[in-house]
């Protein structure tokens, strides 16, 4: 089997070069069971194995300065100017859940040594001759499971519970998103994208513009202890797993999953965008995605298969649709669902419910604190 390179080669042991006139000239020999130790001190990278189908590693392919990184920015920059003091009022709430939290401990390791004491009156010959000892004993028993019960009833109350104006004008694009976000979540194939690069498609023989570094993800509705609420919000993880994002009427709470540190994100001030994509994908294929078309993973200019590569194979295209969420504060994510279509209608209910708040109404109320839209 003979090809012509030009610009950069690839080696694929053994191999047997001619320099020509016209260019370079490899035979590849795969029936061969060792390479060619000529080759291994000249300036190549050896690469490859025949029992592997698939493209090649691309990573020579990369074009400079077209890399973009996704789950990046800092949590503590991101809360929009109007919502700092609904913050303020949630950090306050956190230190006093603290605090409440750290006084059940104690008021339960009390407990515990009444109880502790309570059995030991009843066993000793001082309960016996005594009986305050073991009412003072009794008592206390009583006395800390009180106390107990009372600190119980302050971390419940300690937790701010936010309601929401919901008017018919806000009321029907949050259902939409709703309706849609729950379409997203049961896609077969959902992923966060970490990083996307353009590549010199000609170099790598490819008819993908592009090569992205992607993880599988989930999509939740749950609620976080920090905010109370009667619906639960939409929630899906950010920062590639390291914070969580939930979607709320009028503004989204970023969560680090550690619990250092969170920010509120006005609606209004959140970039979201959908696009579709035609994605050439190597691995298991979303039973609910759309077929597009068959490439080679090595190809020629035309699409044609590019026959220098024995093992080469056929991949499909599937059609995807793309999430993007972005803010002024640092946040910048993208994701991939297999259902374009409810990726569509969701990013449609948020921006629709962004233009109802744009427009101006509803308020937020979070305790006894009314903050302005």
């Amino acid at each position: 089997m003979t090809s012509r390179f030009r610009g950069e080669l690839t080696i694929i042991p053994p191999v047997r070069i001619a320099v020509r006139r016209r260019g370079l000239e490899t035979t590849v020999d795969w029936s061969s069971q060792h390479a060619d130790r000529a080759l291994l001190g000249a300036d190549f990278r050896l690469i490859g194995d025949p029992g592997r189908s698939g493209p090649l590693p691309t990573d020579r392919f990369l074009i400079p300065g077209t890399r973009v990184d996704f789950g990046g920015g800092n949590i503590g920059a991101m809360t929009s100017a109007g919502l700092s003091q609904f913050k303020e009022l949630l950090i306050a709430t956190q230190a006093r859940e603290r605090a409440i939290r750290s006084d059940i401990r104690k008021a339960r390791f009390q407990y515990a040594l009444s109880w502790t004491t309570r059995a030991l009156a009843w066993s000793s010959l001082v309960s016996v001759i005594s009986k305050s000892a073991r009412a003072r004993a009794q008592q206390a028993v009583a006395l800390r499971r009180a106390e107990i019960a009372t600190l119980d009833g302050n971390l419940q109350a300690s937790r701010i519970s936010v309601s929401f104006n919901m008017e018919t004008p806000v009321a029907e694009p949050h259902q939409r998103s709703l309706g849609a976000f729950d379409q997203l979540a049961a896609s077969s194939g959902r992923w966060a994208l970490k990083t996307s690069q353009m590549i010199d498609r000609v170099k790598a023989r490819s008819m993908s513009n592009a090569v992205v570094d992607r993880r599988a993800t989930q999509l939740t509705r749950r609620t976080d202890p920090l905010v109370d609420t009667a619906d639960l919000p939409l929630s899906l993880p950010v920062q590639n797993g390291r914070s969580t994002v939930y979607f709320y009427p009028g503004f989204v709470l970023v969560v680090d999953a550690a619990r250092s540190d969170f920010a509120l994100i006005d609606l209004k001030e959140l970039e979201i965008s959908h696009t579709t994509t035609n994605f050439t994908e190597e691995e298991r294929i979303p039973s609910d995605a759309r077929l597009v078309r068959k490439v080679w993973a090595k190809s020629n200019k035309d699409g044609s298969r590019d026959r220098r590569f024995r093992d080469n194979r056929e991949l499909p295209v599937m059609l995807y649709g793309e999430l993007t969420l972005r803010s002024k504060g640092g946040l910048h994510e993208a994701f991939l669902f297999s259902r374009h279509d409810a990726c569509e209608a969701f990013v449609r209910a948020i921006k629709d419910l962004k233009r109802v708040l744009m427009s101006g109404a509803p308020m937020v109320s979070g305790g006894s604190k009314t903050l302005p839209r």
